[in-house]
């Protein structure tokens, strides 16, 4: 743990802050419409990054768990419930298993006929060409 510690404060400029700046920096740069980032709002930007995901932690863990550990469940739970955090469904959405996965994609092609039958078409010609070979 304490191996950990050290590694944190060697790679960061600043001991307040859990989170790398510039790795903060540089996401903040891939906006298109980012202009000068100062020290000041990269240590604010980084500081809020870390309270908000504290914060998320906290509320997926007191609403939807327990134990020792919080899971991605937890979190896709909360972020699926709460109403301010619909901005992150994307980013955390709800875990799905391969058969409704599956079963998914079939109920969109069956409500797309019509591409579905073009789809069928396709299939067989492929088919068709490989066994000519």
């Amino acid at each position: 743990m304490s191996g950990n510690k050290a590694q944190l404060e060697e790679r960061q400029p600043n001991a307040n802050t859990l989170l790398p700046p510039s790795r903060v920096r540089t996401i903040m740069k891939s906006s298109m419409d980012t202009g000068l980032i100062t020290n000041e709002v990269l240590f604010l930007m980084t500081k809020c990054t870390e309270m908000f995901v504290q914060h998320l932690a906290r509320e997926a863990h007191a609403k939807h768990g327990g134990g020792d550990t919080l899971k991605y469940e937890q979190l896709s739970q909360l972020v699926n419930k709460e109403k301010n955090l619909e901005f992150l469904l994307q980013i955390v959405p709800e875990k799905i298993r391969v058969y409704q996965f599956k079963e998914m994609l079939r109920l969109n092609r069956s409500r797309d006929g019509d591409d579905d039958d073009d789809d069928d078409d396709d299939d067989d010609s492929g088919s068709g060409s490989e066994s000519e070979e």
